[in-house]
């Protein structure tokens, strides 16, 4: 194996958040552990001249809940902590965020150890017995009933064009690990505001760890879902429509298309899907009434 592909972290940083007001308020004790984003490799070009390019990381993860292994993602690490939050909220695994005491990544040993406050409260055993592969990349998984744990998105909000394509030129304005290497997903949120300001900004691997990490961000900043446009490099799948749901972010967009069940959901659980998103074009698909074009 290459040099260049050796570790490329750094010691591990430990540092804690109040979950709440006053000095009884519980807290969360997280590290900081961010991978390099990209590696370098030598190839050889069509003319037969070596060069060096960047190719985006790639690391297991194994995550253990109270010391019982639970799955093993697959990341960039650009936001790791963010990535286990998230998923153990979109999969049910983990009820509210004061539930936990700490999430410790250490990649010396590719692992993060979730502790909880109660171990006894939090058996994953039952909801993982139901497991469904999705098409997400690398291939997803969830687990439980998803569809009997969501309800569906009812906001009186819209979204204007000028909103969108000014929310689509931030992101594509973005100094990305795509625009360098490739190979990558990105996901971001902004308000829904006549300036779209941008909250996040995530790549991975998967459009689906992507999500999470923001999921992740959103519980420990306590933001809302109702008055945010969420944005996807990816297609937009039954996945990525219930996650949506979840968070109860009623836009989603993506520069990609969709699926037939991710059209079906959306229509049933109040999510408005915007596909081929161009600054100045876009498909609308589901609940088009929210979307507004003002008068110049």
């Amino acid at each position: 194996m290459p040099d260049s592909f050796e570790a490329d972290f750094d010691p591990v940083e430990i540092f804690r958040v109040p979950l709440g007001n006053g000095p009884e308020a519980p807290q969360l004790s997280l590290t900081r552990a961010r991978r390099a984003a990209t590696t370098t490799a030598r190839v050889i070009d069509h003319e037969g001249l070596p060069r060096d390019v960047h190719v985006p990381g790639e690391h297991a993860l194994t995550l253990y809940l109270d010391r019982r292994e639970l799955v093993t993602l697959m990341t960039l690490g650009q936001a790791p902590e963010a990535l286990v939050m998230g998923y153990l909220r979109t999969q049910n695994l983990i009820g509210a965020l004061t539930d936990l005491e700490a999430v410790h990544v250490d990649w010396a040993t590719n692992s993060c150890a979730i502790v909880t406050r109660d171990p006894a409260a939090h058996d994953p055993a039952a909801r993982m017995a139901r497991r469904t592969v999705t098409t997400g990349c690398g291939q997803g998984t969830m687990f439980g009933d998803w569809l009997a744990d969501l309800a569906p998105v009812s906001t009186s909000l819209t979204l204007d064009v000028a909103t969108l394509d000014l929310a689509l030129g931030r992101i594509l304005a973005l100094d990305t690990i795509y625009k360098l290497s490739g190979s990558v997903h990105g996901c971001a949120l902004l308000r829904n505001e006549a300036e779209a300001p941008l909250l996040y900004h995530v790549e991975d691997v998967g459009r689906h760890n992507a999500v999470d990490s923001i999921s992740g961000l959103m519980w420990l900043d306590e933001e809302i879902g109702a008055d945010k446009i969420f944005y996807t490099t990816g297609r937009l799948t039954s996945e990525m429509v219930m996650k949506a749901a979840q968070l109860g972010v009623p836009f989603l967009v993506s520069r990609s298309g969709l699926t037939r069940m991710g059209l079906m959901l959306a229509e049933r659980l109040g999510i408005t899907l915007i596909c081929r998103a161009r600054v100045g074009r876009h498909l609308v698909y589901s609940h088009p009434q929210r979307i507004t074009r003002s008068t110049p």
